[in-house]
């Protein structure tokens, strides 16, 4: 009998079968439990004292979501607007939507509610594919148990074990709560039971086992990039991890099912948004390393990945996938912690993708190491449950000390949302850091900042986030470019903190650069927020043709075109416009205009805009900026019609999704139709 026939055959026999004797839901429904009484203190409490996490952009969109209910609208709140779709995978944020509707629950409380569940089922979730791997209760649920109670990365990582100050401590858990990884982890849960799914499908081949595979592996595409990448870098190594006989076999239904999944996810996750992210996201901060050492990284992964493949090629396939999807994703890790080398986006947040690969290629290795010994074997059971015994109050402990509840009215991050609402009335503002996490979470304060980089539709939201918080030289200097490019932006007050701000990041430079230049509205501390004089309310305002900037600057200090631009936005020579939003997708613009003015509306160009003037269709461009110009050829009164549409890209994607589920249900049930007719 080979390796493989000798492996299969030793987990058939169950050879820890006496133990887990039970229901089959009882291992994973101890796993679950175990995770819930670790975590137990999120899932009731509303906010936490972990400010400047990113989750307060999330519990934002899913407050948005409860109070609109938008699907293909426009989104106004951030970087100077984008259709809704973009601003992040929306599954979790309509869960926690519909939860918070539901139950009266503020998002907050809901979000947390949600995400204390998806890092719950995670254990269970590799419960189940541990055991659809190697058919064994016992590996699973000690697999299960070591991945609920032991962070591998912490040991190979030594920033991230300062990080989450000891290499006993929860690593997934603090990535969840201090740093806002919520929809990463949940991503994760989801990606790792359709790993477990898609194995089911290959194995059973059955129908039903088809439609459950295609359906769980959309709903990571719906929740999370980072984790989607994750779950293509695990099946591109069960792929080839597969011998020759077994890729024949199986890579056309691999691609069948891959091909319903993405059909079944189009509509939340359109073509152009996909474009959208991977653009930015090599724009961005942690964008890959560009140049040689990128690819010399990937084409030395590429090597480790196929010598993996020929070294592990007699033993059985559970191990050999486990540990290329290690390969991979330890690879991608080290090339970032060690070398500096970022291969992908992000690449240190797929750390939690590679301690799955680790605690899996551990437990099958192990049980398959001692399958000729079972003395051994439960020796080793009994040093992993003992191990993880220790872990669990450990991780308790350590959870406890995290989950912080906070008054959050007592935050600077709410008292200045408050006051934003209360004093632009919907106009726009620019907040520092956390104040900009949190600030939508409370309000529909438009801000010109906001969240999430991946997201924004031009380079100029890039250039004015940069130069509004980091300045130029001097308090002066960044006093009069930051006061040019927000009169650009339609920015009516502006917030920032010196070196005692409560703000947790003090990310602005220069903070005092407008001390006796603006109106100071409010202080609390070193906290304070200005007030930007404003001609004109609202974000349309007439101006010149001549006056429009025509070029896209280089940088924050390249204003040649924006200085005439700003002198024009101030010029009383030039009437002032009224704007009536009808909804986020209408507004009604009345100006009286001469033939060479036209109107600036300091909204991000999108091509769904449209304009009517008089009924008659006139021309919607994009300037220099990137910001709406509408030159309607008016003399006289004016009255503009302004509309956005996402055009037909999301309803022929909806159709696609539906057709394709449609199609799936007839074909899964048609034998039962069969037999009954």
């Amino acid at each position: 009998m080979t390796l493989r026939g000798r492996f299969a055959a030793y987990f058939a026999r169950r050879r820890f079968a006496p133990y887990f004797n039970a229901s089959p839901l009882t291992a994973p429904s101890a796993v679950l439990a175990l995770n819930v009484w670790i975590c137990w203190r999120l899932f009731h409490t509303e906010y936490l004292d972990q400010l400047p996490s990113i989750e307060g952009a999330f519990i934002s969109l899913a407050r948005y979501i409860a109070e609109h209910w938008p699907m293909y609208d426009w989104f106004p709140m951030w970087l100077g607007g984008y259709p809704f779709p973009r601003a992040y995978q929306p599954l979790l944020h309509y869960t926690v939507a519909v939860v918070s509707s539901i139950t009266g629950a503020s998002p907050a409380l809901a979000y947390h509610f949600i995400t204390a569940c998806a890092y719950s089922l995670g254990g269970v979730a590799f419960y189940f594919l541990a055991r659809s791997l190697i058919q064994s209760r016992a590996a699973a649920f000690s697999g299960a148990l070591l991945f609920s109670t032991f962070s591998p990365s912490l040991l190979l990582l030594p920033e991230v074990r300062a990080d989450a100050w000891s290499w006993r401590n929860a690593r997934r858990l603090q990535a969840m709560v201090a740093y806002g990884e919520g929809p990463n982890i949940t991503g994760l849960t989801l990606g790792i039971f359709a790993l477990a799914m898609l194995h089911r499908a290959l194995e059973r081949r059955t129908r039903a086992s088809f439609v459950l595979a295609g359906i769980s592996l959309a709903l990571v595409p719906a929740t999370n990039w980072p984790s989607t990448m994750a779950l293509l870098m695990a099946i591109a190594a069960y792929v080839i991890a597969l011998n020759a006989r077994e890729f024949r076999d199986r890579i056309g239904r691999v691609a069948a099912i891959g091909v319903f999944a993405a059909a079944l996810v189009l509509p939340l996750a359109l073509p152009s948004t996909i474009l959208s992210t991977f653009r930015n996201a090599n724009l961005m901060g942690d964008m890959p390393t560009p140049g040689a050492p990128r690819w010399i990284g990937l084409a030395l992964i590429g090597a480790a990945v196929i010598a993996s493949r020929f070294a592990l090629s007699r033993v059985p396939f559970p191990v050999r996938f486990a540990a290329l999807y290690a390969t991979i994703t330890t690879g991608i890790v080290i090339a970032s912690g060690y070398a500096g080398v970022r291969l992908l986006p992000q690449a240190m947040r797929f750390h939690l993708a590679m301690e799955i690969a680790i605690v899996l290629l551990a437990i099958t290795a192990a049980f398959w190491l001692t399958h000729t010994r079972p003395a051994v074997a439960r020796a080793l059971v009994a040093v992993t449950l003992v191990f993880c015994a220790a872990q669990a109050w450990q991780y308790r402990h350590y959870a406890r000390s995290i989950i912080q509840p906070l008054d959050i009215r007592r935050s600077i991050e709410y008292q200045e949302a408050r006051w934003f609402a209360a004093n632009t009335h919907g106009g726009r503002a620019d907040a520092p850091g956390t104040v900009s996490f949190w600030m939508n979470a409370f309000t529909d304060t438009p801000q010109l900042t906001g969240c999430c980089e991946q997201s924004s539709p031009t380079r100029e939201d890039f250039i004015v986030d940069y130069i509004t918080a980091a300045g130029y030289h001097s308090e002066a200097e960044s006093a009069d470019y930051t006061l040019l490019w927000m009169k650009a932006f339609a920015v009516e007050a502006f917030a920032a903190g010196g070196p005692a701000s409560r703000e947790h990041y003090h990310s602005f430079q220069f903070p005092y650069r407008f001390r006796g230049k603006l109106p100071l509205v409010w202080q609390n501390g070193d906290d304070f927020i200005y007030r930007i004089p404003e001609r004109t309310p609202g974000l349309a305002r007439v101006v010149g043709v001549r006056d429009l900037v025509k070029r896209p600057p280089e940088n924050g200090i390249d204003v040649a075109e924006l200085r005439p631009f700003v002198a024009a936005l101030d010029d009383p020579a030039f009437p002032i416009a009224s704007t009536h939003w009808q909804d986020v997708n209408h507004a009604r613009i009345i100006a009286n205009m001469s033939r060479d003015q036209a109107i600036s509306v300091a909204i991000n160009y999108d091509r769904g805009w449209k304009a009517a003037a008089s009924g008659k269709a006139v021309p919607v461009n994009a300037d220099g900026l990137g910001l709406l110009a509408i030159e309607p050829g008016c003399s006289g009164d004016c009255v503009i019609d302004l509309r956005w549409s996402p055009g037909v890209e999301p309803w022929i994607c909806l159709a696609i999704s539906l057709s394709a589920l449609t199609a799936s249900l007839v074909w899964w049930l048609q034998p039962a139709y069969r037999k009954n007719g």
